[in-house]
């Protein structure tokens, strides 16, 4: 078990994070309550988490290495998954691709590195400023483009202020907006925002949504996808 695993498992521990959930009833209800909670949310608590998460909090990493720490986090708001971790989640959305002849390499990585972003459950961060879906804060006018609007802050914001100088402009924009409805946020979006909306956004919350299961195991391994991580990544990235 490598290091940065070991200390994953730790800090899981100490923040009383376990892979198992608690009866479906009892997960169900903590689930609502950390999507409401998130719903909360104001423009003070998205600066002050960006303020927080400014610098690394795992340090350089290698992308690969990441992605296998996705082994020991789940979700506590994805009833859909339950104890299911994030990796076979993540794994399953990748060999989905595949198995449908999905030939863009760049959605494969995003398939492989959109959660990543998660792994603040084990600096202890809440819940709630993790996980969840993410709407828009306040109003803002019609066509403004996305990047012009405040969105709730929860691990894709941080994913993408981790990636953004690593990987094509698309593949940032689509680990920002995965979390987001498309229909809901469409009248905000500006003519970038519907292209990549339609050619990346859309597909990928096709297989991101639909391929979850508390009773499927992973697919393929991830060794599977290593050459091509370590392709497009193949030095560590400040995490």
């Amino acid at each position: 078990m490598g290091t940065l695993r070991k200390a994953i498992i730790r800090r899981l521990k100490r923040h009383g994070i376990t892979r198992a959930p608690r009866h479906l009833a009892a997960f169900e209800a903590e689930a609502a309550r950390i999507v409401d909670r998130h719903g909360r949310q104001g423009i003070a608590e998205v600066e002050a988490l960006r303020a927080r998460y400014a610098e690394p909090i795992l340090g350089e990493v290698m992308v690969w290495d990441l992605i296998r720490c996705l082994g020991e986090v789940h979700d506590p708001s994805d009833t859909q998954l339950g104890s299911t971790s994030q990796l076979t989640h993540t794994l399953n959305v990748a060999a989905a691709m595949e198995n449908d002849g999905v030939a863009d390499e760049d959605l494969i990585v995003t398939a492989l590195i959109h959660d990543t972003g998660k792994l603040l459950l084990t600096v202890g961060e809440a819940p709630e400023n993790v996980v969840c879906m993410n709407e828009p804060i306040g109003e803002f006018p019609p066509g403004v483009g996305l990047d012009n609007c405040v969105f709730q802050w929860n691990h894709d914001e941080f994913a993408y202020s981790r990636y953004r100088d690593h990987v094509p402009e698309h593949v940032a924009w689509l680990i920002r907006y995965h979390s987001t409805y498309p229909a809901r946020c469409a009248p905000l979006m500006d003519e970038r925002d519907r292209d990549w909306t339609e050619r990346y956004l859309k597909p990928f919350a096709h297989y991101d949504q639909d391929f979850k299961s508390p009773f499927r195991g992973a697919e393929r391994p991830l060794e599977h996808w290593r050459e091509l991580i370590f392709d497009r990544f193949p030095r560590p990235i400040p995490f």
